[in-house]
């Protein structure tokens, strides 16, 4: 990838991981790195296509992560301890999730990069629920898997939102303790 490419989208991650959305605009974008904005039209020619970038590799980054957990032979309850320090990581940089963050704007972005989103979501779900069918056995609860995914992801994300305006971590430590007592 280009270095400016690279640089522009670094930044922009962490404007909207703190901003949101909204709060980019190509200008700052172009004032935080040390450009001119045409040249962040250049390797974006609408804020669309940059909103496409950041989905897609904040996606494969975490898939990436994902695939190193389920990959480790470790409990169920290792695994998701794991999962859940993902956002523990997010919120002790005082950042929030970016599809996080992207989904409360849903309303900024087009078609597509609104269908980037929702595959984001449903790969945490899925790679939840692939964990779970894994090791059923240690599972304490007979709630399906997919309901328990839905349930902490949205948990999880939603503790993200609240304690960032609060300014502690005890909805993101207490969603922990939660689904962490659901495994053996």
């Amino acid at each position: 990838m280009n270095d400016n490419r690279s640089r522009l989208t670094k930044a922009a991650q962490e404007i909207v991981q703190r901003n949101g959305f909204k709060g980019l605009s190509f200008r700052t974008l172009a004032n935080e790195i040390g450009i001119k904005s045409s040249s962040v039209h250049y390797h974006f020619p609408e804020k669309s296509d940059l909103a496409q970038e950041l989905i897609e590799q904040y996606s494969e980054h975490l898939a990436l992560e994902l695939d190193e957990i389920a990959a480790k032979p470790i409990s169920l309850k290792r695994k998701i301890s794991s999962f859940i320090k993902i956002f523990e990581m997010v919120a002790k940089a005082d950042n929030l999730c970016l599809c996080g963050m992207m989904a409360a704007e849903v309303g900024e972005l087009n078609q597509s990069n609104q269908q980037y989103l929702r595959d984001f979501f449903l790969m945490l779900e899925r790679w939840i629920v692939v964990q779970i069918e894994a090791q059923p056995d240690e599972l304490k609860t007979q709630m399906a898997p997919s309901q328990l995914a839905k349930t902490m992801l949205s948990g999880l994300e939603g503790a993200l939102l609240v304690d960032r305006v609060v300014g502690n971590h005890q909805r993101l430590n207490a969603q922990k303790e939660l689904y962490l007592a659901l495994f053996k």
